[in-house]
């Protein structure tokens, strides 16, 4: 059952609307940084999290009650007894509703702190002061769960012995004269019968209201209320329209305590007119603004995920494909098949997305491109270089360095371990060179630069192994970032 009082619900609905709301944009988050670990473990927290705040709701339905009445009771110090009969009233008439649903006499133990706080706060809103509630014991004295002797069903008050003659002399409607007095006498020998003479106030109070509520359960609105004013000795209760039977409510007599003229009276109603389409105007606009929003980022977050589930299957079909051939928008080139590139790996690119932790690991820059240190899954630590430019030279040299590296096998040269193609991204991927490589040791900074006669002696080296390798058929020989000391 929704918690349907204009206030009460409030609270919680923002809470829970706004709890939707701060997931979508987290979840949004979660797809525009790329971090699937994120989005799966904010959709696991959605999971977890949004049962509790839908359970939070207090399910007591105060519908129709009159706070506004309570807050004039209450202002007048010196009548204390009459504001807490009336707090008590308003509480009770709820509890009677909740089992005329449920059968239980209150509601669960872990929402009774919910549902107090949510009654304190909207007596608050009203102008009913905290020293009022306090006197009065919400939460202590008048309870939202109420437990006679053990029995907290409407099934085990209507078994307990002497209830039927209870139910009997408070039959409705009353009939002018004593009718409500017997009624009330008979409610007190049953209790005095039921728990003792010589119970606390407390627990005589708590089974005086599981008795009403008990009552109250199996009958309408308009008589509930009735036997609401015998019970508490509570008169001018608001009946309300979209509930309550279309029977007049009674005319508050002149002598009425508690300084409620008729003119008081008017005002309440015309205020509680007044306020009542407010709220119902406020309360539906607000929900379907912040359910809009948030079904809006849902609706986002759907389109992100196909976009990116799409990328990368065309990135898997990428893979799928033969390595002899370099797929581009720019024209192809082929490499040949009497290179040695079948050997090498091609690397698919949410690979190169893990191993390079999303491109944070920067280990040198150039003219061609970007190189990062990569850590793949099957413990291959390799540097990857990716292309700057993505033109048809660019193209160019990436073909023909694979195809060059193909043929180089020595050990002075840093050995290529494979490629990977996604669209118009281009990586080489080769053995990360821990020592450093020979422009590391030419231009180091901080560190003595190598002699003349060794770097004589090196490019003599270096000249051989091309010379042994390839000839002098050498077209666009390697930079020194690709020699190993």
């Amino acid at each position: 059952m929704s918690y349907s009082h204009r206030d009460l619900p409030l609270n919680s609905f923002f809470i829970i609307s706004f709890s939707l709301l701060s997931f979508s944009l987290w979840l949004l988050l979660a797809m525009v940084v790329n971090s699937q670990a994120f989005l799966l473990a904010l959709i696991a927290l959605l999971a977890t999290q949004l049962p509790s705040l839908m359970a939070a709701d207090c399910p007591l339905d105060f519908s129709g009650s009159n706070f506004t009445l309570v807050a004039t009771v209450c202002s007048n110090i010196t009548n204390r007894g009459k504001c807490c009969r009336y707090m008590n009233a308003f509480v009770a008439v709820s509890v009677a509703r909740y089992a005329n649903l449920s059968t239980n006499l209150g509601v669960t133990s872990d929402l009774s702190e919910t549902c107090i706080a949510s009654i304190s706060r909207a007596m608050e809103g009203y102008g009913v002061s905290r020293n009022a509630t306090s006197f009065c014991g919400l939460g202590t004295k008048i309870l939202v769960k109420y437990d006679c002797d053990g029995r907290t069903t409407v099934t085990q008050m209507h078994q307990s012995p002497g209830f039927g003659h209870v139910s009997r002399n408070c039959r409705l409607p009353f009939s002018p004269g004593h009718q409500c007095r017997k009624c009330l006498n008979s409610g007190i020998t049953y209790l005095r019968n039921l728990i003792g003479a010589e119970t606390n106030n407390i627990t005589l109070c708590t089974c005086r209201d599981a008795t009403y509520a008990t009552l109250a359960s199996r009958i309408d609105d308009t008589s509930a209320l009735e036997l609401l004013s015998c019970f508490f000795q509570v008169t001018e209760l608001n009946i309300p329209s979209e509930s309550f039977s279309p029977v007049a409510s009674p005319e508050p007599s002149p002598s009425t305590v508690g300084g409620i003229s008729p003119s008081n009276s008017d005002s309440q109603m015309t205020t509680s007119r007044s306020t009542n389409p407010y709220h119902l105007t406020m309360v539906p606009t607000i929900g379907i603004v912040v359910t809009a929003v948030a079904l809006t980022m849902l609706v986002v977050l759907v389109i992100l995920i196909r976009r990116k589930n799409r990328e990368l299957d065309e990135s898997e079909s990428l893979d799928r494909k033969s390595t002899k051939s370099v797929p581009s928008s720019l024209p192809v080139f082929k490499i040949h098949e009497d290179d040695s590139s079948s050997a090498f790996r091609k690397f698919s690119y949410k690979e190169m997305t893990n191993a390079t932790n999303d491109f944070n690991t920067v280990i040198g820059q150039g003219g061609f491109g970007t190189v990062y240190k990569a850590e793949f899954n099957d413990g291959l630590i390799a540097a990857v270089k990716k292309m700057n430019k993505v033109s048809e030279q660019a193209e160019q040299d990436f073909c023909r360095e694979i195809g060059l590296l193909a043929k180089l096998h020595h050990r002075n040269l840093v050995a290529l371990k494979g490629f990977c193609i996604n669209k118009k991204e281009r990586f080489l991927v080769y053995d990360y060179m821990k020592n450093g490589s020979l422009k590391d040791h030419l231009h180091a900074i901080g560190k003595p630069p190598p002699s003349w006669g060794t770097r004589m002696k090196i490019a003599i080296d270096v000249a051989n192994a091309l010379f042994l390798v390839l000839g002098c058929t050498l077209f666009s020989p390697p930079g020194i970032s690709s020699f190993l000391l």
